[in-house]
């Protein structure tokens, strides 16, 4: 239970879903979080999760678009907790008029999809970086992407900006390599959305086929959030620049996931 014992980490993107499933189980290893999301009654909820756990947590609501909202989550973590470890960004989305091609999307979807899975990302990853560099220890950041297929089965401005965030991400791991930085990716697939209830997060012993052969089930909350908790932690300190899909599969066609 201390996978992460002492680690500080400001998590971007504490909601209900897959945003709450991963800080539960890194407070579980020992984090001390700062958590981040713009509705501030998730963040109370999630937070009262962890602290009745023993856990220790700070909330944070804010934008990652928004520069200056940025500064204050990393300026609250330091203050509060001294130093800054791991930065893990369960941001973007842009899943609007998601079934319109190129010439149909409109410029506001447009705007919104390039501020949540681009200038958000940029935002939060160059203030850490800075952050960083200013400890000298070096650091984690773990970026929430998505898989190739979830990429394809949305609008061609999705897709791009999603593959934006991997090549940012593979870019800022070689130019900072010489300053222990590392700089990782996790690609969901065809998750589950219910909110997470349950403040203990064990892993999903579920298996992957179930009904027939070629019909694998839906990816969990928990299944997203050990992949996280591998790379945030030191068991990983020898991983960077690299985007794993945590989709069951789905990207190598080994099953064909169904939405029920």
């Amino acid at each position: 239970m201390d996978r992460l014992k002492d680690k500080v980490i400001l998590f971007v993107g504490a909601g209900e879903h897959l945003g709450r499933s991963a800080p539960l189980l890194f407070a579980q290893e020992g984090a001390k979080l700062v958590i981040v999301a713009r509705r501030e009654n998730v963040l109370e909820e999630t937070a009262a999760m962890i602290k009745n756990k023993g856990g220790e947590v700070t909330i944070c609501p804010g934008s990652a678009t928004k520069p200056e909202d940025i500064q204050h989550m990393i300026d609250l973590t330091v203050d509060t907790y001294g130093r800054l470890d791991v930065l893990y960004n369960n941001i973007g989305g842009g899943w609007v008029e998601l079934d319109k091609k190129l010439h149909e999307i409109s410029q506001e979807a447009y705007n919104r999809i390039i501020a949540s899975n681009l200038t958000a990302v940029y935002n939060t990853c160059k203030a850490a970086v800075i952050q960083f560099l200013k400890q000298g220890n070096g650091g984690s950041i773990v970026n929430i992407v998505a898989s190739e297929n979830v990429r394809r089965m949305a609008n061609p401005l999705y897709a791009y900006t999603k593959a934006g965030m991997i090549e940012f991400s593979k870019n800022l791991a070689n130019d900072y390599l010489e300053d222990r930085i590392r700089v990782n990716c996790l690609l969901p697939g065809l998750f589950e959305y219910e909110p997470v209830k349950d403040p203990v997060v064990k892993p999903n012993p579920i298996p992957l086929i179930r009904h027939q052969p070629k019909t694998a089930r839906q990816g969990c909350p928990a299944d997203l959030a050990y992949a996280g908790l591998f790379l945030a932690s030191d068991e990983a300190s020898f991983i960077t620049g690299q985007a794993l899909a945590v989709d069951g599969g789905d990207d190598m066609k080994l099953v064909d996931l169904v939405l029920e």
